[in-house]
């Protein structure tokens, strides 16, 4: 049964998220069959919304855009018939005989169309056939045009039932636009489009509003983003839902430089607050712009290079990121790097390197800092500065690091047993901290290959994240063990005396950027001396890293330091080389260099 109220007919429509997608091979298939099977110039499937109709799919001749206004279509009076719409001629129809379809050069002379109807009872559309001469259908094909129509709203149906539009906005999602995209492809291969992914609110906005106002409240929200954009892309975009609070839209034409200049000149509608359940709220946006070639491989490349943009204009914290092919490389080597950490492990593709440490008081070398080194097998050499700080965000850290702890501690338990008593600084990263067994893993480690721990140093880079409850039994218990506890880049981080206290650090690590040049800045050397002061006044043993030339040392050595290591006395070295410098540097030579 037809349902007539217009209002939730509207509703209805939207509700499917069609309205803003291309077409799909299926309904041009069933345009090309209904065109063929009553033998017809034309045939098409249009969709009614409130003042306009939208033609989804079109073969032979068809009604142009410029007479898409719902008061002059023939589909209008089908939705409001429910049923079958016949016209003869529409030359004796006083309804049509002065519409513009039929007095102009289109010179339409025959319409049938058979009302798209939803399960509701709603007619959103309707599938049809036109020709340049009166002509009349049977009532068999009438019939038969019904059962056509049926088919193609039962593909309505259930391109929305199995995900191609977002349960929350009703809007098309991701997969609905790698349909656009590919079928944009092949239908117009070559030309040019504009991509966009836009985060409106962003996640940090996102969460705060849940926790504050609730889910309910925040759907609304949502579906208030996706009707604003639809206000403000109308005729120029397909929108599309992607995730939670990211929205895509893809421009309609080849006016590339047009649409860019148009988006980048809505800051004032974007930050207009948005009024949900009475309360006005601002929403950051931060939007990704991709310019593209409409191709076989669009549907996968311009949604990652879109995504690419958008987290960059995140990290930046501004409106508009264009993709940038550099960033975007940097971004994929990054991800493939982290890809090809665990495989790098069992490869034996990390190796160890050794940067000797140099008692000051007679220049001797028992010491080392463990540093990590990965030779990929395709790309090569990868520097520590590029990798670590990609891997200490994930996971990985942790089987990365279990790697590090092993390979140093057995290398210690070589050396010893060669009677080089060496001690070695492993460094570990917060996440190590936290992890529940990594007190465990020392001991365990220590007691396979029978190293005394005390011949283990644990480095970590100070900072507030030490003070939970949490870490800081895991640092007493690691003391427990009788391994040092050395903080890393002292002076230049977060430097909170007040937390030593709390810490049970044994050792301090000045950090190389103030070492390096403190033999002619005054400003280093002021600061240098305090903190060497500082830290012995408080029983720290102080290191000084970075040390590279003979004044630098001389200066450290004078105000107390009392471990140094540098390119002064070497580079890091693999282990070979590290124990013939630790041979070079005891008994009568330690003092060499010093």
């Amino acid at each position: 049964m037809l349902r007539n109220s217009e209002p939730e007919r509207i509703a209805a429509l939207h509700q499917l998220g069609i309205l803003n997608t291309n077409t799909s091979e299926y309904f041009d298939a069933v345009t090309r069959l209904v065109a063929e099977m009553f033998g017809m110039s034309g045939a098409y499937i249009s969709l009614i919304d409130s003042d306009r109709q939208w033609i989804k799919s079109t073969v032979g001749f068809c009604p142009p855009p410029s007479a898409n206004q719902r008061d002059q279509t023939f589909c209008d009076h089908t939705i409001r018939q429910g049923r079958v719409l016949m016209i003869e001629d529409t030359l004796l129809d006083p309804r049509f005989a002065n519409n513009p379809l039929v007095t102009g050069p289109t010179g339409v002379r025959f319409y049938a169309g058979a009302p798209l109807v939803t399960p509701e009872g709603y007619a959103i559309g309707a599938l049809c056939v036109i020709d340049t001469k009166p002509r009349a259908l049977s009532e068999a094909d009438r019939d038969r045009m019904t059962g056509m129509a049926a088919l193609v709203m039962s593909h309505i149906m259930l391109g929305r039932a199995v995900g191609h539009v977002d349960s929350v906005s009703g809007m098309p999602n991701k997969y609905q636009m790698a349909d656009d995209l590919d079928a944009l492809g092949k239908r117009h291969a070559g030309q040019q489009r504009v991509l966009v992914a836009i985060d409106m609110p962003d996640s940090a906005r996102a969460f705060e509003i849940v926790r504050v106002l609730g889910v309910a409240v925040y759907d609304q929200l949502i579906r208030a983003v996706g009707d604003r954009l639809k206000l403000l892309f109308e005729n120029r975009a397909h929108l599309y839902h992607l995730t939670d609070a990211r929205f895509a839209i893809l421009s309609n034409d080849e006016d590339t430089q047009g649409f860019i200049d148009y988006l980048q000149g809505l800051e004032a509608q974007l930050q207009a607050p948005l009024l949900n359940l009475n309360i006005p709220l601002n929403l950051p946006s931060f939007g990704g712009i991709v310019a593209f070639e409409l191709c076989p491989t669009a549907a996968k490349d311009a949604p990652r290079k879109a995504a690419a943009a958008v987290n960059q204009a995140l990290i930046k914290q501004q409106r508009w990121s264009v993709y940038n092919n550099a960033e975007d490389e940097r971004q994929q080597r990054a991800f493939r790097l982290l890809n090809d950490v665990q495989a790098g492990i069992e490869a034996d593709q990390f190796q160890l390197v050794y940067q000797p440490k140099h008692d000051l008081a007679n220049g001797a070398c028992l010491s080392a800092e463990a540093l990590l080194r990965w030779n990929h097998d395709e790309l090569g050499p990868i520097s520590p500065a590029e990798f670590i700080p990609l891997v200490e965000k994930t996971a990985l850290i942790g089987p990365l690091t279990h790697w590090v702890i092993r390979t140093a501690i057995k290398q210690v338990s070589e050396w010893h047993a060669d009677g080089h008593r060496v001690k070695v600084a492993i460094n570990l990263s917060a996440y190590n901290f936290e992890e529940p067994d990594i007190v465990q893993r020392l001991s365990d480690v220590c007691r396979e290959f029978n190293v005394d721990p005390r011949y283990v140093e644990i480095e970590c880079t100070e900072g507030i994240w030490m003070e939970g409850s949490g870490i800081l039994k895991t640092l007493h218990d690691i003391r427990a063990l009788g391994m040092s506890l050395a903080l890393d880049d002292f002076g230049t981080g977060y430097s909170n005396f007040a937390y030593l206290q709390k810490v049970p650090a044994t050792v301090v690590k000045v950090d190389q950027s103030l070492i390096r040049n403190v033999h002619a800045n005054p400003r280093d050397q002021r600061i240098v001396r305090s903190l060497i002061s500082l830290a012995r006044e408080l029983d720290y043993q102080v290191v000084a890293e970075g040390v590279e030339t003979e004044q630098s040392l001389g200066l450290i050595r004078e105000w107390g330091c009392h471990i140094a290591q540098g390119y002064h006395f070497a580079k890091p070295l693999a282990a070979p080389a590290f124990l013939q410098h630790v041979v070079l540097y005891s008994g009568s030579n330690a003092a060499v260099g010093a």
